[in-house]
């Protein structure tokens, strides 16, 4: 016969190992993540976004403001922009080579601005051990608990 102790762990670290495996399953079936970004910036001010962005993802960004400049690198180079612009703008591109890239807003008119805009981004693959160690502490909390039924410690 199983202790309450037993129970109780067992039921937690399949719930801990559970969330562990559908986390890595999820991290495989979609390994591109979408952040989309919405932010508003007063006079004067400036933003940098940096992300790394898989091949042939597609990256948009809307900036509504009086006057503002903007400077976006990509990898291949052929999306690079370094300009001034009034009222509203649009820009989309596709990044045909994996990489890092940079944006760079700067807040140049006399009101506020904001920022609206969808990247496709590279998941990290750090993720992948991340999912591993919830996994295994699921495992080490089940193995605690067995540990109730072989022996109950002193105190409890």
């Amino acid at each position: 016969m199983l202790n309450k102790y037993t129970i109780i762990g067992l039921i937690v670290g399949c719930v801990i190992s559970g969330l562990g495996v559908a986390s890595m399953i999820d991290s495989f079936v979609n390994p591109i993540e979408i952040r989309q970004t919405n932010d508003t910036f007063g006079i004067g001010d400036s933003d940098k976004i940096r992300f790394n962005a898989p091949a042939n993802s597609f990256q948009t960004l809307t900036i509504t403001g009086d006057t503002f400049d903007v400077k976006i690198l990509t990898t291949d180079e052929k999306n690079n922009i370094d300009n001034s612009y009034n009222d509203k703008e649009t820009f989309s591109w596709t990044n045909t080579v994996s990489g890092e890239n940079v944006i760079q807003i700067q807040n140049t008119g006399k009101s506020e601005f904001n920022i609206s805009g969808t990247f496709e981004l590279a998941r990290d693959p750090l993720f992948l051990t991340y999912h591993i160690l919830v996994i295994i502490s699921g495992i080490v909390v089940i193995g605690f608990s067995a540990a109730f039924t072989v022996r109950k410690p002193r105190g409890f």
